[in-house]
């Protein structure tokens, strides 16, 4: 699936990396209910590609496991790399995962509340919302 893009650019804008996609819209759409941007990827390459076009994103969310050449917790490194500031969630089911995640974002739990990572995106951007 190509990343879908949104042309409104004063939002924060999440770049939601999930290859299920009953939870990829969920989340999404929690996410912009809460007044977010989204920008959907079903696999980290095709989140790559949209880093890689240069356009602006605020925060990314990655699964860690999915299909691709990718994994979510390489995506999130290299992501790291490039925009050091970068708010970056990175979840699993495999809480063994944990602290690999950690060293690249903040690690969420799955299963998760899609209510709760809007609350805490809010919570870690702060006034930008």
């Amino acid at each position: 699936m190509v990343p879908q893009k949104q042309l409104k650019s004063d939002r924060i804008r999440v770049l939601l990396v999930e290859d299920e996609w009953f939870i990829r819209f969920d989340v999404a759409e929690q996410l912009r209910g809460a007044g977010l941007e989204v920008v959907e990827a079903s696999t980290a390459d095709d989140a790559m590609d949209y880093i890689s076009s240069g356009d602006r994103i605020d925060a990314l969310i990655t699964d860690i496991r999915m299909p691709g050449t990718l994994d979510g917790l390489e995506l999130a490194g290299k992501v790291r790399v490039m925009q050091p500031m970068l708010l970056i969630l990175v979840a699993s089911g495999s809480i063994e995962l944990e602290s690999a995640a950690s060293r690249v974002g903040r690690f969420i739990s799955k299963p998760y509340d899609p209510k709760q990572i809007a609350m805490l995106i809010g919570e870690m951007l702060g006034p930008a919302l």
